[in-house]
C-alpha cells in the first residue's frame, strides 16, 4: 500500500509522484524518511485526493500524430498553447525549484535561468506572431475576415516559411541535455531532478514535432489558399 511507504520509496518508484505531492505542498527531500500517511495526516490531506494526483500526474495525456495530423488547424492553436501554459506554469517553476534545493556546483543553476527566460520569450513571441497569423488566415478562411487587406497590411514582410525553416533549427535544450548527460545522481534529489529534466526534454521534442510536421505544413498550405483567395478579390475591385 503507497500510504506505508516513505515519501523516499514513493518517489523512487515514479519520479513523478513528486511533482504531484509538491503541487499538494508536500516536498519529498524535507522528509524523505516519513511515511506518506503520516504527512497526510499531519497536513488534513485526504488519501482519495493524493491518489487523483497521483493518477493526474502519471497519466499520459499524449495525442498520437494520427489524431493531431485529423485536427483542424484552429484546434492545432489551442492544443500547442495548453502545451505553452503547461511549460511554464507548472514543468519548468517546478524544475526550478528543484534546482534551488540542489547542492550541486555545476553550471545548471546559470544555465536554466537564462534557458527559462530565453524559452518564455521565445513561447510569448511565437503566440504574438505566428499563432496571431494563422488565426487572422482562418477568420479570412471562414469568411470571418471583412478587411483582407488589413491582414496583409499587419503580417506584410512576415514569411511563414522563413518562420518554419528557423524552427526546424532550433534546439534550445541542448546545452543544458548535454550537460545532464554527464551527471551520475547520487541521491534521491539527484534522481527526480535528472529524470525531470529529461521528462522535459523528451516532451520539447514531441512538441517540436508537432509543430515541424504538422502544424507548419498545415498553415502553409491555409496560407497559399487564403493569398489565392485575396488575389481574386483584387481581381474584382
Amino acid at each position: 500500500m503507497v500510504f506505508e511507504k516513505t515519501l523516499e520509496q514513493v518517489v523512487d518508484e515514479n519520479h513523478v509522484y513528486a511533482r504531484a505531492l509538491h503541487y499538494l505542498g508536500i516536498d519529498f527531500f524535507r522528509n524523505p524518511n516519513k511515511k506518506l500517511k503520516d504527512i497526510c495526516e499531519e497536513r488534513g490531506l485526504d488519501r482519495k485526493t493524493v491518489i487523483k494526483s497521483f493518477y493526474t500526474f502519471d497519466s499520459n495525456q499524449r495525442l498520437s500524430f494520427p489524431e493531431l495530423e485529423n485536427y483542424p488547424i484552429e484546434l492545432l492553436v489551442e492544443f500547442l498553447k495548453h502545451a505553452h501554459h503547461v511549460f511554464i506554469k507548472e514543468k519548468l517553476p517546478y524544475i526550478v525549484h528543484l534546482t534551488q534545493q540542489w547542492d550541486k556546483k555545476w553550471s545548471l543553476k546559470e544555465l536554466l535561468p537564462e534557458f527559462v527566460e530565453d524559452f518564455i520569450k521565445h513561447i510569448y513571441e511565437e503566440e504574438d506572431s505566428t499563432f496571431k497569423y494563422i488565426e487572422l488566415l482562418c477568420e479570412q478562411n471562414n469568411g470571418v475576415q471583412k478587411a483582407p487587406f488589413a491582414l496583409i497590411s499587419e503580417f506584410r514582410g512576415y514569411s511563414l516559411r522563413r518562420e518554419f525553416e528557423e524552427h526546424q533549427h532550433e534546439d534550445e535544450f541542448g546545452a543544458i541535455r548535454d550537460l545532464m548527460s554527464n551527471i551520475e545522481p547520487i541521491n534521491l534529489i539527484d534522481r527526480v531532478l535528472l529524470n525531470e529534466i529529461r521528462a522535459f526534454d523528451r516532451e520539447m521534442i514531441y512538441h517540436a514535432e508537432i509543430e515541424n510536421n504538422i502544424f507548419f505544413p498545415k498553415a502553409i498550405v491555409l496560407e497559399a489558399e487564403v493569398h489565392n483567395q485575396i488575389r481574386t478579390l483584387s481581381r474584382f475591385n
